[in-house]
């Protein structure tokens, strides 16, 4: 018996241990329509979760978590508490249905413009402007796509540079590119004011192939050199915008980058340390800047509250968010508004829990001398989670802003010899460029951790640049083992150089 006993406590333990080293991971999905599910909150602990990403993954570290059960809502859908020991590979969440019948709202002959004020009116009241300390993950995604890069080559006295040539610099050029910028810190502040800590942070960068660009630059330069004399100079001209370059000039910038300059321990240290503070700044600027992408803020590009009677709004129906009925609240543009979209807005103390919204047409546009540039993508998503002191607070925040220039003109590289009166033109190259490029920068901010701090504690703090920085040219998942982050995406799992030759900086 006392064997039988030790046996059974052995196995108790041994099974805690082993779901402590593992991560617990699963991937929601809707129970009718088998779609994943993303944004989902995945509660482990008081003020403590993770969100699934856009395929309707999580993966919590197995040493977060101190509870035996985990606990999962969605907009729209039932929460659900799942013990760790029975979590699935996949979950399935069923849509909870709302019936006005069922609903007990003290105020039901709101119409929604009255909802919308009320729930600005009260952000004061029902948003967290507190000093608090906050386990983030960031991360920066940026995605482009060259959709036309043409350049035809009309007339030149230069025999090198002809049509072959510039179809071999086009053939070069990637039509599509990605990179990706992740942090991983804690923040302290409030809407106002922010220390950033940074714990981890990593760089994945996808250069174009650079053995076959500078091959192409060498080439470049050497008809530079054989064509530029002494006394003459390189002007290039589009339209009647132009400027020049010497050809003493021009020879010294290629010598110094052919022939760099070897740096010393100490300048590499330093270029180190510099580059260490600017990571940090950045990652300071870019939270900063998603706080103040707050729907109540104003002179901001989500004008919705801010100019809500450029909007038509509409009560679509409720759902369920934990215990809470929550109105869903629609908006279209009217009287030429810029977005679209939708908020679930609580109808007891009128907090939003969740806003999405798109852009219907380019917030900006120019277009002057054949350049064109229009800020035409600009969507997102602001989701809020309420403590325990009914405060609503930031959980995750998603923007998606992009643009798309064009470039159609004309391009004259003249090598003149300089002279007292008059410069004597010597070679000309004449082209059309014909460019469409498009990007989009994703910016995602997710909280995993929430505490309140007082004033002696936010001012004694003293941000240092000491973390780890990995600089990676092909996705590494042991870099943010043990820690919360939003679980990389198929594209980011799949990420690699076009250089397979070249190894993880």
């Amino acid at each position: 018996m006392r064997r039988l006993l030790f046996y059974f406590i052995f196995s108790v333990i041994s099974s805690l241990q082993f779901l402590s080293a593992q991560n617990i991971s699963g991937t929601l999905k809707d129970f009718q329509t088998k779609e994943p599910i993303p944004f989902a909150t995945v509660q482990y602990g008081a003020n403590k979760g993770v969100v699934t990403n856009d395929e309707g993954f999580f993966s919590i570290p197995g040493e977060k978590i101190s509870v035996d059960k985990i606990s999962i809502s969605s907009i729209g859908y039932e929460t659900v508490d799942i013990p760790i020991n029975k979590l699935e590979e996949i979950i399935y969440l069923k849509e909870k249905s709302i019936e006005l019948a069922d609903v007990f709202i003290s105020d039901k002959n709101l119409s929604a413009e009255e909802i919308v004020e009320r729930a600005l009116a009260r952000v004061d009241s029902n948003y967290n402007f507190n000093l608090t300390k906050k386990r983030f993950f960031f991360r920066r995604s940026y995605f482009n796509n060259v959709n036309q890069f043409d350049l035809e080559v009309e007339e030149s006295t230069v025999p090198e540079v002809n049509q072959d040539l510039m179809d071999e610099v086009v053939a070069k050029i990637p039509d599509y590119a990605h990179s990706y910028y992740e942090y991983l810190g804690d923040f302290y502040g409030n809407q106002e004011k922010q220390k950033v800590q940074l714990i981890k942070a990593a760089n994945l960068e996808n250069p174009v192939n650079e053995e076959s660009l500078e091959e192409l630059s060498h080439r470049f330069e050497k008809i530079l050199q054989e064509n530029l004399g002494e006394d003459t100079f390189l002007k290039i001209k589009t339209g009647i915008l132009g400027f020049k370059m010497d050809a003493e000039e021009i020879n010294e910038g290629i010598e110094k980058a052919n022939n760099p300059e070897e740096k010393t321990a100490e300048e590499l240290e330093k270029e180190q340390v510099k580059k260490h503070k600017e990571v940090q700044e950045t990652a300071a600027k870019l939270i900063k800047g998603q706080l103040q992408n707050m729907f109540w803020k104003e002179d901001g590009k989500l004008d919705v509250f801010e100019k809500s009677r450029k909007y038509d709004f509409a009560v679509d129906g409720y759902t369920q968010l934990d215990n809470s009925i929550v109105y869903i609240i629609s908006f279209e543009p009217k009287r030429k508004a810029d977005f679209r979209g939708k908020m679930y807005v609580n109808t007891e103390d009128f907090g939003i829990h969740r806003l999405d919204y798109e852009n219907v047409k380019p917030l900006k546009k120019f277009s002057l001398f054949g350049i064109s540039a229009k800020n035409d993508v600009y969507r997102g998503s602001m989701i809020f989670s309420r403590d325990s002191l009914g405060k609503y607070n930031p959980k995750y925040l998603e923007v998606q802003d992009g643009s798309t220039v064009g470039v159609d003109r004309p391009l004259k590289l003249m090598v003149k010899e300089d002279r007292w009166l008059f410069n004597k033109k010597l070679k000309e190259v004449d082209m059309e460029i014909r460019i469409n490029n498009s990007d989009i920068s994703k910016f995602q901010l997710v909280i995993y951790e929430n505490s309140e701090i007082d004033e002696g504690t936010y001012n004694s703090l003293n941000v240092t640049e000491e973390f780890e920085f990995g600089n990676f040219k092909k996705y590494n998942p042991d870099f943010w083992t043990g820690y919360n982050i939003i679980e990389p995406n198929a594209a980011i799992k799949a990420f690699e150089v076009i250089d397979e030759e070249e190894q993880d900086l």
